[in-house]
């Protein structure tokens, strides 16, 4: 099963409630999955992998965001990939580790690496819960705000400086997509149910 094709949007809410109607285009440049919304809400894109039969993005209605997609360990340890718009299918690696709850919340130390041999980067990050959302901010760069999801052992978090962006997981079965998502400075968790046109 893949998630390459083109979807309906079957049944959406958005995050104020109103249901809205559209397509998903799905496509993979490498390990990375390009996806566009066209609804009669807006229109955005975004980038995120696949694991477990779960799609997990980030989305933006522009290019200057970055997901990162974690595996949790059982110590507690986020082992993550990421990638930009810029980066145009290539990924980068990022461990996170500190003193984590079983929930993610925490202080997390950082190391990542760039797909192109540049040094490897450290910083630091931390998370916070409200309902199902993470709010996530770095010690790098403060103007920077993270927002995430949980689905099972996957992570995905989303950063930008906005609020224009944010976060998808859908976990697919067969030809359908359940999804659930959600961008900053709200505290509801939208749906959204695709089916597979072809």
């Amino acid at each position: 099963m893949t998630p390459e094709g083109t979807w309906t949007i079957a049944d959406a809410q958005t995050l104020r409630g109103t249901p809205y109607k559209g397509t998903v285009q799905i496509s993979r440049i490498g390990p990375v999955y390009q996806v566009f919304w066209l609804s009669d809400r807006s229109n955005f894109s975004g980038l995120g992998f696949y694991h477990d039969n779960r799609l997990c993005i980030g989305w933006s209605l522009d290019a200057s965001y970055r997901v990162v997609v974690y595996r949790i360990q059982s110590d507690g340890t986020l082992e993550g990939q990421w990638t930009t718009p810029q980066m145009f299918g290539e990924i980068g690696s990022e461990r996170a580790s500190g003193d984590p709850s079983p929930e993610v919340e925490g202080l997390y130390n950082v190391s990542g690496t760039y797909p192109n041999k540049k040094p490897p980067y450290t910083n630091s990050i931390a998370i916070g819960k409200t309902g199902e959302i993470y709010q996530l901010s770095s010690s790098g760069t403060p103007k920077l705000k993270g927002i995430g999801l949980r689905s099972g052992d996957w992570f995905v978090s989303n950063w930008g400086y906005q609020s224009n962006f944010g976060v998808m997981i859908y976990e697919l079965d067969q030809d359908t997509a359940a999804g659930r998502w959600t961008r900053p400075g709200s505290e509801q968790v939208g749906v959204e149910k695709l089916l597979k046109i072809c």
